[in-house]
């Protein structure tokens, strides 16, 4: 992608879910690491590491929401498109149409779902939410509902760019070039 000014800020959203894809793929390391060394505490110390259940209930949660967009941005969502591939080739602004209808539902959905999440955060943070047992692993919850936050928000507006590229596609000039608009 070019320095563009109208491509700095798709640029900047793009590294924005690249970094976030990373932080998740970096908690799936910690947390193999830290069910290994649960594992070891156990069988040889008979000492577990306290909180592990909570730590990877909660750090799944977090994962999901920090790579999914880049995986919507990669195209990577299994999804079944039978429909849509038999009209794609013969009616492609129909294709585009569909496409558009898709990626708005999804869009509002994660709208909805940051709005809910905004919610449960606000609520976390104010009666300090943890898991666990206190005295023994306490884990605030607020910080898996800041990434859920973020994460709704981020798939939200790649959805709503989605949907851009399609409408544009679908009821634009035909001779206007393919967007790159992922």
């Amino acid at each position: 992608m070019t320095d563009h000014p109208k491509s700095s800020g798709r640029s900047g959203f793009i590294t924005l879910t690249s970094i976030m894809n990373g932080l998740g793929s970096l908690m799936i390391i910690a947390i193999t690491l830290l069910i290994c060394s649960d594992i070891i505490g156990r069988t040889f110390f008979g000492r577990p590491v306290p909180g592990v259940a909570e730590i990877v209930s909660l750090s799944i949660l977090a994962i999901v929401f920090l790579q999914l967009g880049h995986a919507i941005q990669a195209d990577a969502l299994a999804r079944t498109e039978i429909f849509q591939s038999m009209i794609s080739g013969k009616y492609p602004r129909a294709s585009a149409f569909l496409k558009a209808t898709f990626y708005f539902v999804a869009a509002l959905l994660f709208a909805a779902l940051l709005y809910g999440s905004w919610a449960k955060l606000v609520d976390a943070w104010v009666t300090s939410e943890h898991i666990g047992v206190y005295g023994i692993s306490a884990i605030p919850v607020w910080p898996v509902r800041v990434v859920v936050v973020l994460g709704s928000a981020v798939v939200t507006l790649q959805f709503a760019l989605m949907t851009y590229r399609e409408i544009v596609k679908a009821f634009g000039p035909s001779s206007k070039p393919e967007s790159n608009i992922k």
